[in-house]
């Protein structure tokens, strides 16, 4: 760090001291001191670099909520919880994302492969990834990318977000998530340029998935869903769907259709399972259902919700 004078020291004092302690605005600070707003803000900004200023915020409370610990106890799955009472659904599922990055960080091998799908909660959570450097990871899309109309259902916009946030690489999938046919789908996956990204699918050290909603769900946000039209909705809801993880739709009590997920280019269920540690991030009024689905198809290691979205799935359970 550069070395301060004394004198500049000073004037960093005092345009800290006008707008945190006297809560003036930037540009009633520049309109005191005949500084530019520009050269307030700089001058805020290295108060901050130069310790003048020290800003704190309360650590979290100590001890979990008796609701995560009693979802562990039930379904043997870590259980974090993250702030948030909201009652809209597209901001209970962003604040759950954000508040998930910290519970995530440690999470993070520093050397192999993590497996990201997209979506609205996931994308979220990358966005709120400090800044860190693990040169050794490569981070992979496990479900097909190219979303034209949404940047967070394409899984490789997604991929390389999360990849410049921690320092890592990162391989594309140039492929759509859902296709015409099966035999597609197949032909696909032999591709070579394909080939070389899902192979890593075999090899997973972790990962960062969302749970997708009921079909018969419409939370106000697009979702992984509606890449199927309203007629695959009605079959998958005839069906009994209430979810979906990587793809893979499934049942309230768990258990995988997997014969509906034969057009989804996404990892197999069997790679999922003998990969690392599989997180699954979910919030909102619409979640508590497919969140206890998900928690009884046994693929997850790690859950991350609110309190009031967990409470509901408890509910659910009991």
């Amino acid at each position: 760090m550069a070395r301060t004078s004394l004198a500049d020291r000073e004037v960093m004092r005092l345009v800290a001291e006008l707008y945190y302690e006297r809560d003036l605005r930037q540009p009633e600070v520049a309109a005191m001191t005949g500084f530019s707003v520009s050269k307030v803000s700089r001058l805020l900004t290295a108060a901050r670099e130069q310790g003048i200023v020290r800003i704190s915020v309360e650590p979290p409370p100590e001890g979990r909520p008796a609701v995560a610990g009693e979802l562990e106890r039930r379904f043997g799955v870590d259980v974090r919880i993250t702030p948030g009472q909201e009652r809209d659904p597209a901001a209970a599922t962003r604040l759950a994302g954000v508040g998930a990055a910290d519970d995530v960080v440690p999470w993070l091998p520093e050397r192999g492969t993590i497996g990201i799908a997209s979506g609205y909660t996931v994308t979220a959570l990358v966005s709120a990834l400090p800044r860190l450097r693990l040169p050794g990871v490569t981070v992979v899309p496990i479900v097909g990318g190219w979303d034209t109309t949404n940047q967070y259902l394409d899984s490789n916009q997604v991929a390389r977000r999360m990849a410049d946030r921690i320092g890592a690489q990162t391989r594309t999938l140039h492929a759509p998530a859902v296709l015409d046919t099966s035999a597609t789908k197949e032909a696909l996956l032999r591709e070579p340029t394909i080939a070389a990204t899902t192979s890593l699918w075999e090899r997973l050290d972790m990962a960062l998935i969302g749970v997708g909603g009921s079909p018969e769900a419409y939370p106000g946000y697009r979702t992984a869903v509606d890449r199927l039209g309203e007629e695959s909705r009605r079959d998958l809801a005839e069906q009994h769907v209430i979810g979906d993880l990587a793809g893979h739709f499934f049942r309230a009590d768990g258990a995988f259709l997997e014969a509906l997920s034969d057009r989804t280019l996404a990892i197999s269920l069997a790679a999922l399972a003998k990969g690392g540690r599989v997180v699954a991030v979910a919030a909102g009024s619409s979640k508590a259902a497919p969140i206890l689905g998900a928690l009884r198809t046994g693929l997850l290691h790690a859950l991350i919700t609110d309190r009031p979205t967990a409470e509901a799935a408890l509910k659910l359970a009991s």
